[in-house]
Protein backbone atom coordinates (compact mmCIF):
# COMPACT_ATOMS: atom_id res chain seq x y z
CA UNK A 1 0.00 0.00 0.00
CA UNK A 2 1.37 3.40 -0.97
CA UNK A 3 1.11 6.12 1.68
CA UNK A 4 2.33 9.00 -0.47
CA UNK A 5 5.21 11.40 -0.11
CA UNK A 6 4.50 12.34 3.49
CA UNK A 7 4.24 8.68 4.46
CA UNK A 8 7.62 7.96 2.87
CA UNK A 9 9.12 10.97 4.67
CA UNK A 10 7.87 9.52 7.97
CA UNK A 11 9.40 6.12 7.21
CA UNK A 12 12.69 7.74 6.20
CA UNK A 13 12.74 9.91 9.34
CA UNK A 14 12.06 6.86 11.49
CA UNK A 15 15.03 5.06 9.95
CA UNK A 16 17.23 8.13 10.50
CA UNK A 17 16.17 8.30 14.16
CA UNK A 18 16.96 4.62 14.68
CA UNK A 19 20.34 5.05 13.01
CA UNK A 20 21.15 8.09 15.15
CA UNK A 21 20.17 6.26 18.33
CA UNK A 22 22.31 3.26 17.34
CA UNK A 23 25.28 5.58 16.85
CA UNK A 24 24.56 7.29 20.19
CA UNK A 25 24.48 3.94 21.97
CA UNK A 26 27.81 2.93 20.38
CA UNK A 27 29.32 6.15 21.74
CA UNK A 28 27.72 5.48 25.11
CA UNK A 29 29.41 2.09 25.41
CA UNK A 30 32.76 3.68 24.55
CA UNK A 31 32.13 6.50 27.02
CA UNK A 32 31.39 3.99 29.76
CA UNK A 33 34.61 2.09 29.10
CA UNK A 34 36.62 5.32 29.04
CA UNK A 35 35.46 6.19 32.58
CA UNK A 36 35.23 9.86 31.51
CA UNK A 37 31.95 10.11 33.40
CA UNK A 38 34.01 10.08 36.60
CA UNK A 39 35.35 13.55 35.76
CA UNK A 40 31.92 14.95 36.60
CA UNK A 41 31.97 13.28 40.00
CA UNK A 42 29.44 10.59 39.13
CA UNK A 43 29.67 7.13 40.66
CA UNK A 44 28.56 5.32 37.49
CA UNK A 45 27.96 5.95 33.83
CA UNK A 46 24.25 5.31 34.37
CA UNK A 47 24.00 8.11 36.93
CA UNK A 48 25.91 10.40 34.56
CA UNK A 49 23.50 9.61 31.71
CA UNK A 50 20.48 10.11 33.97
CA UNK A 51 21.77 13.49 35.13
CA UNK A 52 23.28 14.87 31.91
CA UNK A 53 20.73 13.45 29.44
CA UNK A 54 17.66 14.08 31.63
CA UNK A 55 16.37 10.53 31.72
CA UNK A 56 15.33 8.35 34.62
CA UNK A 57 17.97 6.19 36.24
CA UNK A 58 16.27 2.96 35.15
CA UNK A 59 16.15 4.25 31.57
CA UNK A 60 19.82 5.19 31.74
CA UNK A 61 20.74 1.73 33.05
CA UNK A 62 18.75 0.04 30.29
CA UNK A 63 20.30 2.18 27.56
CA UNK A 64 23.73 1.27 28.91
CA UNK A 65 22.83 -2.43 28.98
CA UNK A 66 21.61 -2.29 25.39
CA UNK A 67 24.70 -0.32 24.32
CA UNK A 68 27.02 -3.02 25.65
CA UNK A 69 24.88 -5.88 24.32
CA UNK A 70 24.88 -4.33 20.84
CA UNK A 71 28.67 -4.55 20.84
CA UNK A 72 28.30 -8.31 21.40
CA UNK A 73 25.57 -8.62 18.77
CA UNK A 74 26.95 -7.18 15.51
CA UNK A 75 24.04 -8.39 13.37
CA UNK A 76 21.50 -6.66 15.61
CA UNK A 77 23.71 -3.56 15.81
CA UNK A 78 24.03 -3.41 12.01
CA UNK A 79 20.26 -3.73 11.51
CA UNK A 80 19.68 -1.01 14.10
CA UNK A 81 22.24 1.35 12.59
CA UNK A 82 20.76 0.76 9.12
CA UNK A 83 17.38 1.78 10.52
CA UNK A 84 15.91 -1.63 9.75
CA UNK A 85 14.88 -2.12 13.39
CA UNK A 86 13.95 0.37 16.10
CA UNK A 87 15.40 0.78 19.59
CA UNK A 88 12.43 -1.15 20.97
CA UNK A 89 13.20 -4.13 18.77
CA UNK A 90 16.95 -3.93 19.45
CA UNK A 91 16.21 -3.81 23.17
CA UNK A 92 14.00 -6.89 23.02
CA UNK A 93 16.47 -8.81 20.85
CA UNK A 94 19.38 -8.05 23.18
CA UNK A 95 17.29 -9.17 26.15
CA UNK A 96 16.30 -12.41 24.40
CA UNK A 97 19.87 -13.15 23.37
CA UNK A 98 21.04 -12.34 26.89
CA UNK A 99 18.56 -14.86 28.33
CA UNK A 100 19.61 -17.45 25.78
CA UNK A 101 23.28 -16.96 26.75
CA UNK A 102 22.42 -17.59 30.39
CA UNK A 103 20.87 -20.96 29.48
CA UNK A 104 23.95 -22.18 27.58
Amino acid sequence: MFAGVLGQELVDASKEMASSEAQWLAKLASFDRSLEWQHDGQLSCATWVAYKCSVGRSTAKEKLRVAHELERRPIVAAAFEAGDITYSKARILTRLFELNDERD
